[in-house]
């Protein structure tokens, strides 16, 4: 399997366009489920910081998922690798904020955090699985995509 040189290996503007433009989506995901979340509960007590709280296990993860998917694959290994990490720097945070919220002695931020990091995480995959859809890269010299 030939190499690729390290003119090849560089994103183009075009890629990282993309790239912003998926972040962009990200966060206004974000934003709108933050938006809805404090439209159906601005008087509960302690909603807003249950917001935060979620939105920022979700956000950060979800973000770094996207740009590593994102970069050059230079290698097989790194192809499987890439998806891998991302899977986990996306579900890692969420998940121990969850076992955290779990534990009986911690009882920080309780107003109702985990059901909303699991709306921050389900609405946040669920824009990064449409954005690989419709932003599929096309590996070199493939011309079986649609133009």
């Amino acid at each position: 399997m030939p190499r690729l040189d390290r003119a090849d290996q560089r994103p183009d503007s075009s890629g990282r366009r993309l790239t912003m433009l998926g972040m962009a989506v990200l966060l206004g995901t974000a934003a709108g489920v933050a938006a809805v979340a404090l439209a159906v509960g601005p008087d509960r007590p302690g909603w807003r910081s249950a917001i935060a709280f979620a939105a920022a296990c979700c956000l950060p993860g979800a973000l770094v998922a996207w740009i590593v998917t994102r970069l050059p694959i230079a290698t097989p290994a790194v192809a499987v690798a890439a998806p891998l990490a991302a899977i986990t720097l996306r579900i890692m945070p969420p998940l121990g904020a969850l076992a955290w919220l779990s534990a009986p002695q911690s009882r920080p931020v309780d107003a109702g955090s985990a059901p909303l990091l699991v709306v921050f995480y389900l609405a946040l995959l669920a824009s990064d699985i449409l954005l690989h859809i419709m932003v599929r890269r096309s590996p070199p010299g493939d011309d079986t995509r649609p133009h």
